[in-house]
């Protein structure tokens, strides 16, 4: 047989249906791990950052200001680079609009050739408002140091409200999306240059740094605090003034008045330009609107966290873990639904966490996680369906095939494993079409009207007699009671409730039917429907009528002259006319027939007649069989002897029947028991039944003697001679209860030490 639910093989399948499953499962998890924690798919993440950074555009701060050092700046004083004067005379005028502060985003580390040029900048710088320096580092540094440290000059830098570092770091692609807030060297440490300005903004305590430490450094930078730019616009978003109408006095007074003042060069070709998210084509930014941009995220609060390893791990695999239960728990198609959801899912999370969350979560391992395991998944299953459709095929065409030789003559030889498929699927299907076609005809030459319905009871095929049953109506597709209604009128008393019980119906041309409803099942074992056949009795309902006729001449015709001869022989009239020695022999042969009679009758009730089932006490019954036969036991004087019994041993049955067989068995054992001898008796539970056991001390019988025991007819002689009444169906109705009553009777005998005769009857359910 082919595998079917519940199988060892379908278990099998199951078994690696699971293993599969958790080898996809560990593969995929561990590569998308492994692109995780390697930043394997960083240029992809980088494109979907670009694409979401450009959705969260927004109007600047609006106290930031850029002073630009631009081309009409360069053209109107001077080309670059400026001397000291000018970037003087620059903070002397800002001093006069009063900025909250100012980030002078200009490398001032080399000394002025004019003598008096630092220190009268340097006396500007402290002059007005806080103003900030940037400092870098050259890495690497100088004499294999790891770095060196390019701060402003001495004058500059002791002058200055803070010294920041703004270095930048560029992404695998050369774009500029994150930067560290501090670096440091062992003790040493540099806050970002921005960092200064937004503690001057929220007026707040400015952060610790190591100020001008100019030099080679001994131990390796180390940057902390990484933190991606929510860019606010694209170059030229933020307001911007011209270095030269600040020198000029061109600005408006109130346009700078308590503004955080930029200080930095935009000019074309003085090399500080980057790349950003933002950048379209050409359209680089230039260093001083990055540094806003910077300070527009710290301000706004919208800096952006990258989402550490452990969070980035949940964020990657939780899409998969979800593909991954659906593979066990749905259909092909809500996969499929559920995939294509899961990674617009991913994006849209991604994209929420960025601008609503300012936490960057990179979603390209978790799509690379769901386009790889849907394939790999789908060719698996592929795969495993294929050799489970082969391993079906080859083991269904193993099985016996009724048309076996129809099934030689059907193709050749395969010539390649595509070809060996397609014809064991080509043989699967023709020999289901053939079984199909046996059932049909098979149900077709059934002598009984058949009826195959679903579980709702509508018809799905009918046989020729079935048609011919109910001719003049199409039993297909209609209900099989609304068909059996239209039998016959007292159809709708029928109870057609039971699975396999048998129900009887008689149609108005005297015909009658047993009809018996019995389950269809799959080959799985699971019930699809029913099969109803319609079993003509009516021949049988007529032998049991005539069996009754027999019967009531047993009982009655043929009794009613024996009695009437024993009554004649008893009267005084008989008894004057008739000598005693030839009525006794009369008044025997009467007797005899009347026992015949009544052993006719009461075998054949034990065989056909219902019982009347109560539970009743075996022990009783007992009692009751061995005071009916005190007569004959006290006449041959036999003692017998019933045992007590150690409580109650309850059965079920039929007490008039029981009594009857008993008073069998205990009779034939008084009756070959010798004058003077005992007969023991005993009720007793053994292996959860009643077991009835009655023992003589007779002569005994041979093997073949009790071979045949329980047979019609059949009569052991004692060897004395002595002639015993009966005509050999006493064992016979016993055997015919005892059977009834789901039980059994057995003869143990040996020639010379008597008989005992044990009936086993099941015990009365709870």
């Amino acid at each position: 047989m082919s595998a079917r639910v519940g199988t060892p093989a379908v278990w099998s399948a199951r078994r690696r249906v699971i293993a599969e499953w958790a080898l996809v499962a560990l593969a995929v998890s561990a590569l998308v791990a492994a692109l995780v924690l390697t930043r394997a798919t960083e240029r992809a993440d980088n494109v979907v950052f670009d694409t979401v950074s450009g959705w969260g555009v927004r109007a600047p701060h609006e106290d930031i200001i850029v002073v630009a050092i631009d081309n009409r700046s360069i053209a109107e004083l001077g080309r670059w680079p400026w001397p000291r004067a000018r970037h003087q005379a620059l903070l002397e005028a800002l001093a006069g609009y009063a900025p909250r502060a100012i980030a002078y985003d200009v490398l001032l580390v080399e000394p002025d050739p004019t003598p008096g040029a630092d220190d009268a900048l340097a006396a500007a710088l402290a002059a007005g408002p806080p103003v900030f320096l940037p400092l870098t580092f050259d890495v690497p540094g100088p004499n294999g140091a790891p770095y060196e440290v390019l701060a402003p000059i001495a004058p500059l830098a002791a002058r200055a409200a803070g010294l920041g570092q703004v270095n930048v770091d560029f992404d695998s692609d050369g774009v500029i999306r994150r930067t560290y807030m501090l670096e440091r060297d062992g003790a040493r440490a540099w806050p970002h240059l921005m960092a200064f300005m937004q503690s001057a903004a929220e007026a707040t305590t400015p952060p610790a740094s190591a100020g001008a430490a100019r030099g080679p450094a001994q131990r390796p930078l180390v940057r902390e605090q990484p933190l991606l730019i929510s860019f606010a616009g694209p170059p030229g978003h933020f307001r911007t003034v011209s270095f030269v109408d600040v020198v000029n006095g061109a600005t408006p007074g109130d346009f700078l008045k308590d503004k955080l003042v930029l200080v930095g060069a935009t000019a074309d070709g003085l090399g500080d330009r980057y790349a950003t998210p933002l950048s379209h084509h050409t359209e680089i930014m230039s260093g001083i609107e990055l540094q806003a941009n910077l300070l527009d995220t710290l301000l706004a609060g919208r800096a952006i966290a990258p989402a550490g390893p452990a969070r980035l791990l949940a964020f990657s695999l939780t899409p998969l873990a979800l593909a991954l239960a659906g593979f066990l728990l749905l259909r092909p198609r809500a996969n499929l639904l559920l995939g294509a959801g899961l990674l617009i899912a991913t994006i849209v999370a991604s994209a929420v966490l960025l601008l609503q969350a300012q936490v960057w979560a990179p979603p390209t391992a978790a799509l690379a996680g769901l386009l790889l395991v849907y394939p790999l998944w789908s060719w698996r299953r592929l795969e495993a369906t294929s050799a489970y459709m082969l391993q079906e095929l080859h083991a269904f065409s193993q099985e016996p095939d009724l048309l076996s030789a129809l099934a030689q003559r059907r193709g050749g030889p395969p010539t390649d494993v595509i070809d060996r498929q397609v014809a064991l699927m080509h043989a699967a299907i023709d020999r289901a079409r053939d079984l199909r076609r046996q059932v049909l005809d098979a149900l077709q030459g059934l002598p009984d009207a058949t009826l195959v319905t679903g579980l709702d009871g509508q018809v799905l095929i009918a046989n020729r007699e079935a048609e011919a049953l109910f001719a003049g109506r199409d039993p297909a597709n209609r209900p099989v009671a609304e068909l059996i209604a239209g039998l016959s009128p007292e159809a709708e008393a029928l109870d057609f409730a039971g699975e396999a019980a048998d129900v009887e119906l008689t149609v108005p041309d005297g015909r009658s039917f047993a009809i018996r409803r019995t389950p269809l099942s799959e080959a799985g074992g699971d019930q699809v429907g029913w099969i109803v056949r319609f079993t003509d009795v009516t021949a049988l309902k007529d032998a049991g009528r005539q069996r009754e006729h027999i019967l009531e001449l047993l009982t009655h015709d043929m009794r009613s002259p024996q009695v009437s001869i024993l009554t004649l022989l008893g009267s005084s009239e008989a008894k004057a006319a008739v000598a005693a020695p030839v009525a006794d022999r009369i008044a025997g042969y009467a007797r005899r027939t009347l026992s015949l009679a009544d052993n006719f009758v009461n075998l054949a009730r034990a065989e056909a007649d219902a019982y009347a089932v109560e539970v009743l006490d075996l022990g009783e019954v007992l009692l009751d069989a061995v005071d009916d036969l005190w007569p004959q036991s006290s006449a041959r004087q036999v003692t017998v002897v019933a045992a007590e019994t150690d409580g109650e041993v309850l059965v079920e049955g039929d007490r008039a029947l029981l009594t009857r067989a008993l008073i069998n068995l205990v009779d034939n054992a008084i009756k070959y028991s010798p004058a003077g001898g005992r007969v023991d008796c005993a009720v007793r539970i053994e292996d959860d039944e009643a077991v009835c056991t009655i023992t003589d001390q007779g002569e005994g019988m041979s093997p073949a003697q009790v071979a045949n025991l329980f047979k019609r007819f059949h009569r052991v002689r004692p060897k004395g001679g002595e002639r015993i009444d009966g005509v050999g169906l006493g064992l016979s109705f016993v055997h015919a209860v005892v059977q009834r009553h789901g039980g059994r009777i057995d003869c143990a005998s040996t020639l010379g030490q008597g008989s005992s005769f044990t009936v086993r009857l099941p015990l009365a359910s709870a």
